[in-house]
């Protein structure tokens, strides 16, 4: 007896691929909505968050779990940010898909929502961790959405900012089966710190006069991006000697991480010390100081991370 094969017709076959392609360009430019720096950078928390509380013995199907509901979770935070920011992101001239027509609001709102389940259900798997998803999610959520939005004025947004980057340490330790001890929560701050005092303020001296437009009340859209970098300069000289500081005082291991704030510091001063000449150049020549921040953390996490897995 010969077998009959049944061979789908041609339309079926283009259609099925169609459907293939379709989702996997939603799928790339919902991951460039996100931004890809942004999301390594809460990797790099989460890790050294689970490096900090892994003993002996390593779970590593646990923690690679925790990972991807920790990323699921904050590319619904960004995602949903450019899903909220799309009058923003269109004044100030953005190139994120959402903002330039490439990602169609509905995919995003879909995959958002998507991502926030999946990392729900993945956390629930690592025990005490689904708590702190649930808080980064909520984080996200009042970052972004009202009735706090806080992304239109400079405190609030600073402060979910802290928070957005303390639980990412407090995550990892959570997936690794442990706690924050005291040297965590020294290194924690610290850069959580970095992250509110600094980022959240230099993130919006290229957006500022769209910002304005738009409503937002942050420093550099109600008192112009001069005055938001001196703050920018308090915040990073403050966390550039506090930082060192606080760890020679309270945990000695940790001394190694928070170096590169220091430098940083010096760094993001330098950068809006010279942009008090650039006001009005182009968006990407005034990200000089966001840049100098995003670079000065991810320097300080891989050398906290490879201290604390060097030490084992």
């Amino acid at each position: 007896m010969v077998a009959v094969i049944e061979i789908p017709d041609r339309a079926r076959l283009l259609s099925r691929q169609g459907k293939i392609s379709i989702a996997a360009r939603t799928a790339r430019l919902c991951w460039t909505e996100a931004r890809p720096v942004v999301q390594i950078a809460f990797l790099l928390r989460f890790a050294t968050g689970t490096a900090f509380a892994t003993q002996d013995e390593l779970d590593l199907p646990r923690i690679l779990a925790g990972a991807a509901a920790w990323l699921c979770a904050s590319v619904f935070a960004y995602l949903f940010n450019g899903v909220m920011d799309v009058e923003e992101d269109r004044r100030n001239h953005s190139d994120r898909p959402i903002a330039r027509g490439a990602l169609p609001l509905r995919r995003a709102v879909a995959v958002t929502l998507t991502a926030a389940l999946v990392a729900l259900l993945l956390s629930a798997l690592c025990g005490g961790l689904i708590g702190w998803v649930l808080v980064f999610l909520a984080l996200g959520w009042a970052y972004s959405a009202p009735p706090l939005a806080a992304k239109r004025a400079s405190l609030p947004c600073a402060v979910v900012v802290f928070g957005l980057g303390w639980t990412s340490y407090a995550g990892g330790a959570a997936a690794a089966g442990g706690g924050l001890a005291v040297p965590a929560v020294v290194f924690a701050t610290a850069m959580a710190a970095w992250m509110a005092l600094v980022g959240a303020v230099v993130k919006d001296f290229s957006d500022a006069e769209g910002d304005a437009e738009a409503g937002r009340r942050t420093l550099a859209a109600t008192r112009g991006v001069h005055v938001a970098r001196r703050l920018a300069v308090a915040g990073a000289l403050t966390v550039g000697v506090g930082a060192p500081v606080a760890a020679w005082t309270w945990a000695p291991s940790v001394l190694p991480g928070t170096l590169p704030l220091v430098l940083g510091a010096g760094w993001v001063t330098v950068r809006c010390l010279r942009g008090r000449h650039t006001e009005r150049r182009d968006r990407h020549t005034r990200r000089d100081a966001y840049r100098a921040f995003m670079i000065t953390q991810y320097a300080a996490n891989l050398v906290m991370l490879v201290t604390l897995v060097g030490s084992r």
